[in-house]
């Protein structure tokens, strides 16, 4: 196998092989992993035609996505193939880690699964499969975003509607590199607030993790097909929010940040980001939210359409 690291120049090839797919979740795109490479030294191959991405954390490797290029509808000979590809990537890591136990393939999507329970059939070993549930992203009608009708957005529209008085100059705007100081300033702002509310180690480590991987994506928001949009109250920005296509109907928000002093601005800044995307995109992927129970809570009264569930698979 032929592994060469992962650079911003490859997003052009993985977005061929990423095409190929139908796949709703969040990580099939390029710029969700890569805004991760201060954590993770992140490799790419080409196996039988099939674009595979590997994550390296000190000595041991594993997949975040699982391979790129075959249709998530494909039958017969098809399955043999990505399995194979699967089985050939699943032996890279269990020779190359130290520890076996952490290779793994993330995010393998629902529809997805029925290729792994054929493995038998290609001998992975006895249990062959461990398949556990990682999350559940957030799937929204655009359309519903856009205009908070009716008494299930009632708490969503008046929030808006008393920042839209308040601030009667405030409005969505691009993003532009001569903003990236600002909001990163922002995000410390706003980590500070959170991590001040919150006693969890875990959350608070999270909160320092995420701040690299903004860093990045506001580094880098072009060369990664990000959109950014930014809100200004007042002269100053205070919220910020990116996203991307991963397909004709799925826009996907990468990140949202906003002034948690300015009561309506999270409410605004998403209402008008769907308004704007209502002209291109039908759904919005708001992605998962970490097991922790107040982001459900907030994504979970926007009214879901699906839930889409990501599994996580180890070969035994």
């Amino acid at each position: 196998m032929h592994l060469r690291p992962l650079t911003l120049k490859d997003k052009p090839l993985f977005d061929v092989y990423a095409r190929r797919m139908d796949i709703s979740l969040s990580n099939y795109a390029f710029a969700p992993l890569y805004i991760w490479a201060d954590h993770f030294d992140f490799y790419c191959a080409l196996l039988s035609d099939y674009f595979c991405v590997f994550a390296k954390q000190a000595a041991d490797y594993f997949m975040p996505i699982g391979p790129v290029g075959a249709s998530s509808g494909s039958r017969g000979s098809d399955i043999h193939s990505y399995l194979n590809v699967v089985r050939e990537a699943y032996q890279f890591m269990l020779e190359a880690n130290r520890n076996p136990q952490i290779a793994r393939i993330e995010n393998v999507p629902c529809e997805m699964l029925p290729f792994f329970a054929a493995e038998s059939q290609y001998g992975y070993g006895n249990p062959p499969l461990q398949t556990v549930l990682k999350e559940k992203e957030y799937l929204y009608e655009t359309e519903a975003l856009a205009e908070l009708k009716g008494n299930r957005y009632k708490s969503q529209r008046h929030a808006y509607n008393a920042f839209a008085a308040r601030y009667p100059s405030a409005s969505l705007g691009p993003y532009s590199p001569a903003d990236r100081g600002e909001c990163l300033a922002l995000y410390d702002t706003w980590h500070q607030s959170r991590a001040a509310k919150c006693d969890d180690a875990i959350y608070r480590a999270m909160l320092e993790d995420s701040r690299c991987a903004h860093r990045i994506g506001l580094a880098h928001a072009d060369a990664l097909g990000l959109i950014g949009r930014v809100v200004r109250v007042n002269g100053h920005i205070r919220g910020w929010t990116f996203g991307y296509p991963l397909n004709s109907e799925t826009f996907c928000v990468l990140f949202e940040v906003t002034d948690l002093k300015t009561k309506g601005l999270a409410q605004f800044i998403y209402r008008e980001f769907a308004r704007e995307l209502g002209n291109a995109y039908k759904w919005i992927n708001a992605m998962g939210d970490s097991g922790l129970a107040n982001l459900k809570r907030v994504k979970r009264s926007y009214h879901p359409t699906r839930l889409i569930p990501s599994y996580t698979i180890q070969f035994s």
